[in-house]
């Protein structure tokens, strides 16, 4: 365990120091409890401060395929089991081609895009607790928008998922326009992806960009012209976008009555 920036592993590129320790073969993984966990840290963001307390970051990368069954280990990347997934023709995560979050993280979060989610495909985790690893089916999980209940307090190792073959030209097909449609109307850069939770079913993006927010600043922290519900980080604090984002939850509140969520979480003192 080091001390080490979080700037460098959070997608914000924001964010102060913390005792951190590398995992990359989870065998070697030991909880003690009050363990904060990342994985690609797409959607945190760490106080400039530091955060206090042990970080771990899954950095795994191995999977397995037994037919259209896939296991992963936590830290695979979902766009790097999207393409491997597509290239044995088997469908089922071409939602995920363009999310750089991990399997892990995914889990927690429920990642999902286009119509698809984890909770489709999900068969079951395995999570590493301080009094062990605990395997945990589908079935016994409440998976819902952007959230999943259930899970033991811990680590995600490892998930395994039922995919379903196909034609893998098709689904390269398929994976590559929506490749292209994320390219059309999302920005690049220091970004978390959405910012903000869907309010009723409406895409938060649609109420800031209604309240007028595109292209607000706080510091180095922009409210993205291209797509309202992405922050871009250009070189500002995690502070500077910390109040960004309380911003737009204050001006839309004002502007529609409505509260925004953020899928962000954060760690540290703010």
């Amino acid at each position: 365990m080091s001390r080490v920036s979080l700037s460098r592993f959070l997608s914000v590129g924001a964010g102060g120091e913390a005792d951190a320790e590398i995992i990359t073969d989870a065998s070697r993984l030991r909880l003690r409890g009050g363990e904060i966990i990342l994985g690609r840290g797409t959607n945190v963001l760490a106080s400039d401060g530091g955060v206090d307390g042990r970080v771990i970051i899954m950095r795994t990368s191995a999977f397995e395929v037994c037919g259209a069954s896939v296991r992963a280990d936590g830290g695979v990347t979902l766009p790097s089991l999207a393409a491997e997934a597509a290239r044995l023709g088997l469908s089922g995560l071409e939602w995920a081609c363009g999310i750089p979050g991990s399997i892990g993280g995914g889990i927690v979060m429920n990642a999902g895009a286009y119509g698809g989610q984890l909770a489709d495909v999900l068969k079951s985790v395995d999570v590493a607790t301080p009094d062990g690893v605990v395997r945990v089916k589908a079935a016994e999980l409440t998976m819902s928008y952007r959230r999943t209940d259930g899970l033991p307090r811990g680590a995600v190792i490892s998930a395994e998922l039922g995919l379903v073959p196909g034609r893998a030209e098709n689904i390269k097909k398929l994976m590559a326009e929506y490749s292209a449609r994320r390219r059309e109307t999302q920005p690049t850069g220091r970004t978390f992806g959405s910012a903000f939770a869907r309010v009723g079913g409406k895409s938060a993006g649609w109420y800031i960009d209604r309240a007028g927010l595109k292209g607000l600043t706080a510091g180095g922290a922009r409210v993205s012209e291209k797509h309202a519900n992405f922050i871009v980080n250009e070189g500002g604090s995690a502070s500077d976008i910390r109040r960004l984002l309380d911003t737009v939850k204050l001006t839309v509140y004002k502007t529609f009555g409505v509260r925004l969520t953020e899928e962000v979480r954060y760690i540290g003192e703010f």
